[in-house]
């Protein structure tokens, strides 16, 4: 890798992760109320059918389901543990061309509206999804570089990346075991792949759950009885019983 191109890919995985690091910390409301603007606008589009924002539509109400509110688990101790959900980091985002634009957007909503900041690889086919999506993160005050698009011909050195957290892929079965290889070859943390191959049924970016594989998960625990002890037992010791 040349030294230019490794600075330029070391700058965007820095303005990515600072974006995500503002992004994951708003409201998922907030989040679906911004990518629901960007359906919306795909929907008025000439050169784009309606499928691509009902997929939009029908992966953010799917959100609100699924991770909209913490769950609280039982504290065998007294404890009180709450579970919620987290984006995972800078997810890059690729599409061969010719496949359905359906599923690029189905990938590009379950990664936004988890917490993730992403890149996009550019292609001239998805030209009107992309800039429809730049365009409304221009005019939000949402830091712009939540969303960032790369040329195809430097998207394998990004990934090689430790710093990108997963790769959405939509495309061939070929491509798919190519990437999974670079990702297995790297150093740092594991990275997620998810990929749709089922060009015809799209069996994957119809998943009601395939936002699930854009997180990860967080548990809060607050103990506030003695340590590893039980709430009954300060009340024995409090003579109240």
């Amino acid at each position: 890798m040349s030294q230019l191109k490794l600075e330029s890919t070391q700058y965007m995985l820095e303005q990515a992760k600072s974006a995500w690091l503002v992004w994951n910390t708003m409201d998922i409301v907030e989040r679906v109320e911004l990518i629901s603007k960007w359906s919306e606008l795909l929907s008025q589009q000439r050169d784009v059918d309606l499928m691509p924002a009902q997929m939009a539509d029908f992966h953010t109400k799917q959100a609100l389901s699924l991770i909209g509110e913490p769950l609280t688990m039982p504290g065998p101790t007294g404890e009180s543990n709450i579970l919620s959900a987290s984006g995972r980091g800078t997810f890059v985002i690729i599409a061969e061309k010719n496949v359905p634009s359906t599923a690029l957007v189905a990938m590009i909503s379950c990664a936004l509206v988890t917490g993730n900041s992403i890149v996009i690889e550019q292609k001239s086919e998805y030209q009107e999804i992309i800039d429809s999506l730049l365009w409304i993160f221009s005019f939000s005050n949402i830091e712009e570089s939540v969303v960032q698009v790369i040329e195809p011909k430097n998207v394998d050195s990004l990934i090689s990346q430790p710093a990108i957290s997963g790769v959405a892929y939509v495309g061939h079965e070929g491509r798919a075991i190519d990437l999974n290889r670079t990702l297995a070859k790297r150093e740092g943390q594991i990275a997620q792949l998810i990929i749709e191959t089922d060009l015809d049924q799209l069996a994957c970016v119809r998943d009601e759950h395939l936002l699930l594989h854009f997180i990860t998960e967080k548990t809060q625990t607050i103990n506030v009885t003695a340590v590893g002890g039980n709430a009954s037992l300060l009340a024995l010791g409090s003579g109240d019983l």
